[in-house]
């Protein structure tokens, strides 16, 4: 052999061993070689938190810690976020809304600061018990209930099996039928899910520019993806590895055509369901677009109208919160007189 071509082969061993190293310590960081599916994923008031979390407070629900913001006074108003997101999603709306109702914004199983074990079980089924569980702890009989995306298909579950637990409802741009995961976000699911690929991606979602580019499939208007919101929906997820580890377990649940199906096997329960319901749809939506808003505007007995937010995509809480808010409020000030019609 040559002495070129002997250095040749030595630079690619040092290259593939370098890549090997810096692969190891992601997968360290990524919770590759953890083994104790009982620890818990995160702990109450972690200090990375942002200002706005740092004010949620914990309450025991079941097996789970669940986090969650509690503001207000009156009649109360529950805020059902979707993934990968959590409460922190409605921050400009919580205020406009605490001027005249109590309002609950809970971080789903899974997700933001809420604490679970690896071992549990995030799925649509447990996502409703946490929520009708959190409303007894509370001591609310019933709610207004808003439900985005991955919250708006565990309300979906609520409209079949506890009805009487919601006084009217939102849904905003919401998983539903058997059409989640969107298109758009699969090739990041399977990324994060992936056990090779996983830990690049840990790494790499940890620069701001990997993280707009992520969260652009969100939203119409990207400047409203500023560093500190970025940061804020990212935190909750690379704060430690075993949270990594927890979405990691969220996505392969997401990909799960079992788990997929809850929604549509809600279906029946949804054609019950009598009690006034506002469809709030960000217009410019690749995930979930106008096709499934007009599509349950059809299932739902208690459908009241369909109200577009022409200026957002998937997060009108976020893109337009005035005016999102606006809609609710007057959605709120009506649904107790407005007739709807008769079940399916």
């Amino acid at each position: 052999m040559s002495k070129r071509l002997k250095r040749l082969s030595y630079t690619l061993i040092a290259i593939v061993m370098g890549a090997a190293s810096l692969w190891t310590v992601a997968a360290i960081r990524a919770g590759n070689f953890h083994t104790d599916r009982e620890v818990f994923a995160s702990l109450p008031g972690e200090s990375s938190m942002e200002e706005f979390s740092k004010n949620k407070k914990f309450i025991e629900v079941e097996t789970w810690r669940v986090a969650y913001i509690d503001e207000g006074e009156g009649e109360p108003v529950i805020l059902l976020h979707g993934c990968p997101f959590h409460a922190y999603e409605w921050r400009d709306v919580i205020p406009r809304l605490t001027k005249h109702y109590r309002v609950i914004a809970p971080d789903l199983l899974g997700l933001g600061d809420t604490v679970v074990r690896l071992s549990d079980d995030y799925r649509l089924p447990n996502q409703m018990k946490m929520v009708v569980g959190l409303m007894d702890k509370l001591g609310i009989v019933k709610a207004r209930i808003v439900g985005h995306d991955h919250g708006g298909a565990t309300a979906q579950l609520m409209m079949k099996y506890y009805p009487d637990r919601i006084h009217s409802l939102v849904l905003t741009n919401a998983e539903a039928y058997d059409q989640w995961p969107s298109a758009p976000e699969i090739t990041y699911l399977k990324s994060i899910t992936n056990s090779i690929r996983s830990p690049v991606f840990r790494t790499a979602i940890g620069f701001t520019a990997v993280q707009r580019d992520v969260f652009s499939v969100a939203v119409h208007n990207q400047k409203v993806l500023t560093d500190e919101v970025l940061a804020a929906y990212v935190r909750p997820h690379i704060a430690s590895s075993t949270r990594w580890l927890r979405l990691r377990q969220f996505y392969h649940w997401q990909l799960d055509r079992e788990h997929n199906l809850e929604t549509l096997r809600a279906v029946d329960g949804m054609r019950r369901f009598n009690r006034p319901t506002l469809l709030l749809w960000g217009r410019q939506d690749t995930n979930f677009g106008p096709a499934i808003a007009e599509r349950l505007a059809q299932d739902i007995p208690g459908f009241v109208r369909l109200e577009w937010l022409e200026n957002s995509a998937h997060m009108p809480m976020q893109e337009e919160p005035e005016a999102y808010a606006e809609a609710l409020l007057r959605f709120f000030a009506e649904d107790s007189t407005v007739k709807t019609g008769q079940p399916k």
